[in-house]
């Protein structure tokens, strides 16, 4: 309204609104994914208003008057990169010990860093000789419970089964150092909008690990040891395996070398009929 020094109505917000709206953010350089994120929320208050029996201009519902998306420059670690960082010895630097371990923990648990960074004692139950985490995740409030690890038995042992308490921020910050320590710097091509212009850039793979890493890690090294999606759907709490498999970072290469461990493809050759 200030930009266009007239006031919003309901049936104002058209086509020529849309275009406006973009292009308001596009002058400041902000991203596709940011745009389209303001865009569905419009669009979401605006049906509701629509519902609601308020004049709302039908121009909402044309193809053109759509929330833009562009593909993440999130990344997953493979099981060796999680190895060298559980193998990395930290010792000496008690804060990038700590990061590293919460961390690791999401990798072998497949959960969110709200409920990763809060495992304690009172969650762990064992039956049969194996442990299990169980909790309800406190995004969802759905129970889940989780087998615990080897490595990651060997993790929560260190706190007495309880990690300490933590910041979000702090481990993404800490994590990517860790990362670099372990060498896990491999050059990652990456693609963003900014202004509405496709900007190339190249990193080093350390410096995109943050604390969801680990959730995405757990579940993509998951489905590549061939674990089924709807078991790990159960752990990560997606609710459809469309949803999930657009989540994980699989490869087609990496889909391939699965695929080839598969009796389909390992099965003998028929014989030449005579």
């Amino acid at each position: 309204e200030k930009r266009q020094y007239k006031p919003l109505n309901w049936d104002k917000i058209d086509i020529d609104f849309y275009n406006a709206f973009v292009k308001y953010f596009y002058d400041r350089n902000c991203s596709g994914n940011y745009v389209g994120k303001h865009i569905k929320s419009m669009k979401a208050i605006l049906r509701q208003a629509k519902e609601e029996g308020l004049p709302v201009n039908v121009d909402i519902e044309k193809r053109a008057f759509k929330a833009m998306s562009e593909g993440s420059d999130q990344i997953y670690l493979t099981e060796e990169e999680i190895k060298k960082l559980y193998q990395i010895d930290l010792s000496n630097n008690k804060v990038l010990d700590v990061a590293r371990d919460v961390f690791l923990c999401g990798c072998y648990t497949g959960q969110r860093y709200s409920d990763y960074s809060h495992i304690h004692k009172g969650q762990i139950t064992e039956e049969n000789g194996r442990k299990y985490i169980r909790f309800k995740q406190q995004k969802t409030g759905e129970v889940c419970v989780i087998p615990v690890k080897p490595e990651l038995d060997e993790i929560l042992k260190k706190y007495d089964y309880t990690l300490p308490k933590t910041w979000e921020q702090k481990i993404n910050d800490n994590i990517k150092k860790v990362a670099a320590k372990a060498e896990i710097i491999d050059p990652i091509s990456i693609e963003k909008s900014k202004g509405g212009k496709t900007v190339k850039s190249v990193v080093r793979k350390c410096d995109l690990v943050k604390t969801h890493t680990a959730r995405r890690s757990a579940c993509t090294n998951m489905f590549l040891a061939g674990i089924p999606s709807i078991s790990i759907m159960k752990i990560s709490g997606h609710v459809t395996e469309t949803e999930f498999l657009k989540y994980i970072r699989v490869s087609k290469e990496e889909t391939a070398r699965s695929l080839a461990d598969h009796d389909y493809f390992r099965s003998a050759p028929m014989r030449v009929a005579k």
